[in-house]
């Protein structure tokens, strides 16, 4: 291996220790629920999804699972609108 592609990988793994330098925008994904997959983005703080029950509540399975899997990248960023719901909100 070259030493310029040593340098890079060496750059990646201290990047990826440092969460900080990461600050989500946008994104989409396809979410395999139980029954059908849904599209899940992410833009600028506001979680969206295809399904029926995100539709009616502006939450669902699927965007609770996806803020669980990210809480340690979302909270990083301050003043993020995106604060995971909890479990006692989910149930008012």
């Amino acid at each position: 291996m070259d030493s310029g592609m040593i340098s890079k990988i060496e750059k990646a793994k201290r990047y990826s220790e440092e969460p900080d330098r990461v600050s989500f925008e946008r994104f989409a994904v396809q979410f395999r629920g139980t029954h059908e997959s849904h599209q899940v983005t992410y833009d600028r703080g506001a979680w969206s999804c295809t399904c029926e029950f995100f539709g009616q509540r502006g939450v669902c399975s699927h965007t609770m699972a996806m803020e669980r899997l990210l809480d340690p990248m979302l909270t990083i960023q301050m003043g993020s609108p995106s604060d995971p719901v909890s479990e006692e909100e989910v149930a008012r």
